[in-house]
């Protein structure tokens, strides 16, 4: 009941005098909006999201012990959300203008329709600063509390589209070890928006990367979001939502993982969060 009265509020409510870029907007949400960067230059997809209020964590009993016990969450403010996971080619507008050296793209190639990977927590929001001062817009990472609701968009079951992988060879869901991909990225990440999106518009939410939030890790959850935290701050983070290299019981989407503010590896990337006035 639950998850379709989320549907149905997501199909009906507009959120109307959104600011994005100048320009007075009303957008649908749900729609996709992208805000205007220096030299005719666009910044990443971003998707509205609604306002509303869920349960946190493991639902199912087959989650780990640090996604108990369900909490409690709500989301007081629409907001939108990256379409996408970061993209080699997000990062080197900002390389570019901030003479700031590339990740190692593993020689994979089409790194530019690839998630960026091998970046740092610190690194990841300082991509988002810059994307803030040259948008004119506040950018920054997801909380976890955010980063699950989004990726649930309004689903209570162990993955967001069901309670099993069903995951067939010529249609997987996901990017995974064990989720029936292509042997051709069986190692590797694959490019961004390849499988289906979720019922708020958003891909690869479950596999491909996992995904920086802003929240230290608390286990268990302790509820409170936790935004404001400096570049100095050495406590563990919050990731999210598995990787290429992951199994698929990584994939559900309260699964919750940490890892040290300066980790970088090649399974991990971000996506960003903006705020809407």
């Amino acid at each position: 009941m639950a998850a379709r009265l989320m549907r149905l509020r997501v199909a009906t409510l507009t959120l109307l005098a959104l600011f994005a870029g100048g320009t007075l907007h009303a957008q649908t949400l749900g729609s996709v909006l992208s805000d205007a960067l220096p030299q005719g230059k666009q910044g990443p997809q971003m998707v509205v999201v609604p306002a509303g209020r869920y349960l946190m964590g493991d639902h199912s009993g087959r989650g780990n012990y640090n996604e108990r016990p369900l909490t409690p969450i709500e989301i007081r403010q629409p907001f939108a959300i990256g379409r996408y996971e970061i993209s080699f080619s997000d990062w080197q507008q900002y390389a570019e203008a901030t003479a700031t050296p590339m990740p190692d793209n593993e020689g994979w190639g089409l790194s530019a329709q690839r998630p960026v990977i091998n970046v740092s927590w610190h690194q990841a929001v300082a991509y988002s600063q810059w994307l803030s001062k040259v948008s004119g817009q506040r950018y920054r990472l997801p909380t976890e509390a955010e980063w699950e609701y989004a990726a649930r968009a309004g689903s209570d079951s162990y993955y967001w589209w069901g309670e099993q992988l069903d995951s067939p060879e010529t249609q997987p869901r996901a990017h995974c070890r064990g989720c029936a991909t292509s042997r051709l990225i069986q190692n590797k990440t694959e490019r961004i928006g390849q499988f289906a999106a979720n019922a708020f518009g958003l891909y690869d939410t479950a596999g491909n990367v996992w995904e920086w939030t802003a929240s230290r890790f608390a286990s268990p959850f302790d509820g409170s979001e936790q935004q404001s935290v400096g570049l100095l701050d050495q406590a563990p983070r919050t990731v999210r939502g598995g990787a290429w290299n992951s199994g698929p019981s990584y994939l559900h989407s309260s699964q919750r993982d940490m890892k040290q503010p300066q980790y970088k590896n090649y399974a991990l990337g971000f996506r960003v969060l903006r705020e809407l006035p």
